[in-house]
């Protein structure tokens, strides 16, 4: 989990202690939440890549457990099914588990004591406290990481997503 902390960082050095936790939980549960509903999964995600479709494509990021943050910035349209597909496939599986969790939470606030981030380890401290008090489940970027990096990808399983 390191390393992908560590490429985070790299990618996103604005990135904020809940940025790495939504970074953390992703790895270990991918989307984190069923999804019933493949068409209503499908129109999101048409409108949020209308807003980002002149942005510069960007790689997807390998983020851990198997799992890729898979960018739909700039990406063609006709791209789009394939995407959902693999979105909602990912979503539905169940993966992960609290106790590896929070080994990757514990790991992340070493690297903090290490002075990885530009932030302190009292602060990540402080950000996984406040964000275990709601239990663990997904959790949004912050806003200045929206306005650093316009965030758009959809979170698949890498190897499905290189048989379809």
């Amino acid at each position: 989990m390191k390393e992908y902390i560590l490429k985070e960082k790299q990618l996103h050095p604005a990135a904020l202690p809940q940025d790495y936790i939504k970074l953390i939980f992703q790895s270990e549960f991918g989307p984190g939440h069923l999804i019933a509903d493949r068409n209503f999964s499908h129109d999101r995600l048409i409108n949020e890549w209308e807003s980002v479709k002149n942005l510069p494509q960007e790689e997807s990021q390998e983020i851990g457990g198997g799992y890729i943050r898979l960018c739909i910035k700039g990406i063609d349209r006709s791209v789009l099914d394939k995407v959902n597909t693999a979105f909602v496939t990912s979503a539905n599986e169940k993966t992960g588990s609290e106790a590896s969790f929070m080994s990757k939470i514990s790991l992340f606030v070493e690297m903090a004591a290490e002075d990885v981030f530009d932030f302190t380890q009292s602060e990540a401290v402080q950000a996984v406290e406040e964000y275990l008090k709601g239990g663990i489940k997904p959790t949004s970027h912050t806003k200045t990481y929206h306005s650093h990096y316009t965030p758009a990808y959809r979170v698949v399983r890498k190897e499905l997503w290189n048989k379809l």
